[in-house]
């Protein structure tokens, strides 16, 4: 993974996923936000407006998925990833890397310790919470406050908040991948490593494309194609 965490991605994969610029087919992702209204200082202008300001500069490969189509390109990064670009773009900075370590430690289970576990959940709920704060939506009925990203002051407190978010969470993904050496040294001899006799699995080859199928239903074939 790469050392550095980027600082400037302000959040704007939120916004992303609600890009509707004039002629454009309405967002996909629009329907998974349903139950969220947009601030009331909010609108599809302003949306696109933060959007178009400077691009996006999304790292997590799976929230490139629920981009709407027409903010792919706007991707500093790439308007679409393959799963192996995780293994070069995943940094400390992400807050859904930071969500992921709780995924990364049940996958571990019952190898490593429920503490642990709690502190991975602990850290995807706080990432979570800036998460929605620095979006578009209104989550005050939830108790949330607001980081108005669109703006520079919104922007400076996402940074403050981002890099305090990733200190508290850097001992909690270091004890992670101890947990994870421990139980790989434990359970595979040295040799037995790297002698698999499955091929890896297929979703590992997959495509993210915004507005796109999930991982399994959109597998790379030979030719470079989405399969099915």
């Amino acid at each position: 993974p790469c050392p550095d965490p980027f600082l400037h991605c302000h959040g704007l994969h939120e916004w992303a996923m609600q890009y509707h610029p004039p002629g454009a087919p309405p967002p996909p992702s629009a329907r998974y936000q349903s139950h969220l209204p947009l601030r009331v200082d909010v609108d599809r202008d302003v949306i696109n407006a933060a959007v178009e300001r400077r691009g996006v500069r999304c790292t997590h490969v799976d929230a490139l998925r629920f981009f709407a189509p027409a903010a792919g390109p706007l991707n500093h990064h790439g308007h679409e990833l393959e799963r192996t670009d995780q293994l070069r773009l995943e940094q400390p900075g992400c807050v859904h890397a930071h969500m992921d370590l709780f995924k990364l430690s049940l996958r571990l289970q019952p190898f490593v310790d429920a503490a642990l576990v709690g502190e991975c959940l602990e850290c995807a709920l706080d990432a979570r919470r800036l998460d929605v704060e620095a979006s578009p939506y209104d989550g005050s009925e939830y108790g949330l406050g607001v980081v108005p990203v669109e703006g520079a002051g919104g922007r400076k407190l996402y940074r403050e908040r981002q890099v305090e978010l990733m200190e508290r969470v850097r001992p909690v993904r270091e004890r992670l991948l101890g947990a994870y050496d421990d139980f790989l040294n434990l359970a595979f001899d040295e040799d037995d490593l790297g002698r698999g006799e499955r091929d890896p699995a297929p979703e590992r080859y997959a495509r993210a494309r915004p507005g796109g199928l999930p991982w399994r239903k959109n597998l790379i074939d030979g030719d470079g194609e989405g399969g099915g």
